[in-house]
């Protein structure tokens, strides 16, 4: 058979100069540009690179704001290399580690466009300008549709639930807002021409349970900013 053996070395061939000529730094730069044109946070990727078989690993992950650093876990993207050739992107996103706390697709052919993520329990690591850190568990689904190329004017909904972990480094009292206000966050959001509104919003922490339910826009957060909880939240009556 040594025909068979000819293909599998070819194809091993042109595998290996296919991971070698793949443009990472240029996917990179994209994605990072992307997700600051959408969102008021600052984006930064350590390293991209390959992943057996045909995936993309995304390690070193970071969200800044200004009011605390996020470490993420390294994620997992899986291209749909057919539906390149045929002018479809479309790729599946994951936790490296555990499919069952992050999944996500992307979806875009010419002017149509949706995305979807679900969570389950995924821990990130938050570090606050002060010296203190604490993990952040995220549970949540979110929708995105559009119909022309830019993303960020799609329509979609999404609800995300926070819950604040052990605080290491400080005191309850040297905590900065907005995470001395609440140990669980639970938001509803929906997305009308890439205008983020609040719907409602329940927040519990340990001098406060409070919810908000009404149609509050989040598009006036400044770049990297946290919205004033305080003005949405009315304290239940004891």
């Amino acid at each position: 058979m040594p025909i068979v053996g000819y293909i599998l070395f070819s194809v091993s061939l042109f595998y290996l100069f296919f991971l070698w000529q793949f443009p990472y730094e240029r996917v990179k730069k994209n994605i990072i540009q992307s997700f600051e044109d959408s969102f008021p946070f600052h984006l930064s990727i350590g390293r991209v690179g390959p992943s057996f078989p045909a995936n993309l690993l995304f390690e070193d992950i970071r969200i800044a704001s200004a009011a605390a650093n996020f470490q993420l876990p390294d994620m997992n993207i899986h291209p749909n290399l057919p539906g390149f050739i045929f002018g479809k992107t479309e790729f599946s996103l994951k936790d490296a580690k555990s499919l069952q706390r992050l999944q996500g697709e992307f979806q875009q052919e010419k002017t149509q466009g949706k995305m979807k993520i679900r969570l389950n329990h995924l821990v990130i690591q938050a570090f606050s300008p002060k010296g203190y850190s604490f993990p952040i568990k995220l549970s949540g689904e979110a929708t995105l549709k559009w119909t022309s190329e830019e993303m960020e004017k799609g329509n979609g909904h999404a609800w995300v639930l926070l819950e604040k972990g052990e605080i290491t480094g400080a005191q309850d009292s040297e905590l900065l807002f907005p995470w001395s206000l609440f140990d669980t966050l639970r938001a509803e959001i929906q997305m009308q021409e890439g205008a983020p509104r609040l719907k409602r919003l329940e927040v519990v922490g340990k001098d406060l349970k409070g919810t908000f339910q009404g149609d509050f826009s989040l598009s006036g957060i400044e770049k990297g900013g946290f919205p004033d909880l305080r003005f949405l939240v009315q304290p239940s009556p004891r």
